[in-house]
C-alpha cells in the first residue's frame, strides 16, 4: 500500500472499529420520594446524606385519606433547602374520585401548589382501576385548567393500566409519567417482579412520546393474613394501628426486595433505556435505622454501581443455660444480603429448635436450619437462627447459600 494511503486506512479502520464498539451504558438521573409523614431529625438528615446521589425530591405533601378528607403534610422545609436540591410536591388520592366534591379538591390543590413557589411540578398519585382512567382523566384535565400558566403536571401510572385504551388520553393531560415498577403482586407475594418490570418499561414507550421515570423500589413490607390467607393489612413506611394486627396463620409475613435484583435490572435499564426514559425515582428515601428499607449504604452503592459481595457468617454463642448454644447469622459486609438457604451446625452438636424463618431438620449426624422463607439481612446485622445443645467447646456452623 502506498504511503499516501495509510491516513485513509488508519481513519476507516478507526471508523469501522468504532462502528462495532458496544455502546457505553446511559447514566440515569435519580430522584427519590420522601414518604414520610412525621419530619424527625432521622429524615433531615438522610436528605443531607443522601442529597448527592438525587436530581430531585419528590415529596408527599398532601393526601386525600379513603374517607376524603384532605390533609396537607408538614415538612421541614429548612431541611429541604438546606440539601440543595429541588423538591416536587405529590399528592396522594387513596379515596375513588367519584366520591369526592372535584371542584373542592381542585381547590385544595391549587392552593397547596401556592405553598410550594419554587416548584415548577406538581405530582399527583391516584392508584384507580383501568375502568376509571377515563374519570380520571377528566378530573385531570379540569385540575390544569385551575393551575398557573406553565405549572408541569406529573402523574403516577400503574402496570395496570398500560393495557387500556383510555391510557392515551390520561398520558395526554401530563407533561411527565412515574411508572410505578413495585407494587403488592399479591398472588405470588413480592414486591418486584424484574420481568415484568422490563416488559412494562418497553410497553410505555411504545405508548407516549412524552418523557418518563420508572419507580424502584428500596423498601420492604410486612403483609398481615386473615384467617383464610388473605392479605388484610399492609405496613411499610407507616406502622399498622393495633386493631389492624389482625389473627391468622401468615401473620407478619415480611416483604422485601433483594439489592442484587434491582440492581440487575437497573444496569439492564442504563443498557436499553428508551429514548423517552428521562430517569428512576426510588420509593423511597431510606434512613439511618429504618428496619423495612435497605440501608442508606446499600442504596449509594446500588446508584453509584459499587456493590460488594455480601459477608455472611455463623457461629454458636453460648444460651441461657449450660451446654446451650444459640445459632447466630451475622452480615459482616457493607451490602444488605438475603438470608441462606440453611445453616448446617456441625456434630457433636445437635439442634433444638429453629427461629426467625429457620425450621430446624437433621442431616445424618449434623443439624440442618432450613430457611422456610425469603428475608434480608441488612448490613452489619445478625439473626438468630436457632438454638443447638453441644458439649462444651464443640461444634461449629457452615453456610449453605
Amino acid at each position: 500500500m502506498s504511503a499516501r494511503w495509510l491516513p485513509v486506512a488508519w481513519l476507516a479502520a478507526v471508523c469501522l472499529g468504532a462502528c462495532g464498539e458496544k455502546p457505553a451504558p446511559m447514566p440515569l438521573a435519580h430522584d427519590a420520594y420522601v414518604w414520610q409523614r412525621r419530619w424527625q431529625p432521622a429524615l433531615s438528615a438522610a436528605l443531607r446524606d443522601s442529597a448527592d446521589l438525587v436530581g430531585s425530591w419528590r415529596i408527599l405533601a398532601g393526601e386525600v385519606d379513603r374517607q376524603g378528607r384532605f390533609e396537607p403534610i408538614a415538612v421541614d422545609r429548612v431541611a429541604i433547602v438546606a440539601s440543595g436540591r429541588p423538591a416536587i410536591p405529590v399528592v396522594r388520592i387513596a379515596a375513588p374520585l367519584a366520591t369526592l366534591d372535584g371542584a373542592t379538591l381542585i381547590a385544595d390543590l391549587v392552593t397547596l401548589r401556592g405553598d410550594w413557589p419554587t416548584s415548577a411540578t406538581l405530582e399527583i398519585d391516584h392508584d384507580c382501576g383501568s375502568r376509571q382512567l377515563a374519570d380520571y382523566t377528566r378530573f385531570l384535565v379540569a385540575l390544569r385548567r385551575a393551575l398557573p400558566p406553565g405549572q408541569r403536571l406529573s402523574l403516577t401510572i400503574l402496570p395496570d393500566w398500560l393495557g387500556a385504551p383510555e391510557l392515551d388520553d390520561l398520558l395526554a393531560t401530563v407533561d411527565e409519567a412515574v411508572l410505578q415498577l413495585h407494587s403488592l403482586d399479591k398472588p405470588a407475594r413480592r414486591l418486584f417482579d424484574a420481568v415484568g418490570a422490563r416488559a412494562w418499561t418497553a410497553s410505555l414507550a411504545r405508548r407516549t412520546d412524552k418523557p418518563f421515570r420508572v419507580a424502584l423500589p428500596n423498601y420492604g413490607s410486612r403483609v398481615v393474613l386473615d384467617g383464610q390467607g388473605r392479605i388484610a393489612a399492609v405496613e411499610s413506611e407507616v406502622p399498622l394501628a393495633a386493631g389492624q394486627v389482625g389473627e391468622g396463620p401468615g401473620e407478619g409475613r415480611e416483604l422485601f426486595v433483594a439489592p442484587a435484583t434491582v440492581a440487575a435490572f437497573l444496569r439492564w435499564l442504563e443498557k436499553a433505556s428508551p429514548r423517552q426514559l428521562a430517569g428512576v425515582v426510588w420509593f423511597r428515601l431510606p434512613l439511618a435505622g429504618d428496619q423495612r428499607a435497605w440501608t442508606p449504604a446499600t442504596w449509594r452503592a446500588v446508584v453509584t454501581h459499587r456493590e460488594t459481595a455480601v459477608r455472611l457468617t455463623g457461629e454458636l454463642q453460648p444460651g441461657d443455660r449450660p451446654g446451650q448454644q444459640v445459632v447466630v447469622l451475622h452480615n459482616a459486609g457493607a451490602m444488605d444480603g438475603t438470608l441462606p438457604a440453611a445453616l448446617i451446625v456441625k456434630a457433636p452438636c445437635r439442634g433444638m429448635a429453629g427461629r426467625n424463618g429457620y425450621v430446624l431438620e437433621r442431616e445424618g449426624d449434623d443439624s440442618v436450619f432450613l430457611r422456610s422463607q425469603p428475608a434480608l439481612l441488612r448490613a452489619g446485622g445478625e439473626v438468630i437462627v436457632g438454638l443447638a445443645e453441644c458439649p462444651s467447646g464443640s461444634g461449629g456452623v457452615r453456610i449453605d447459600e
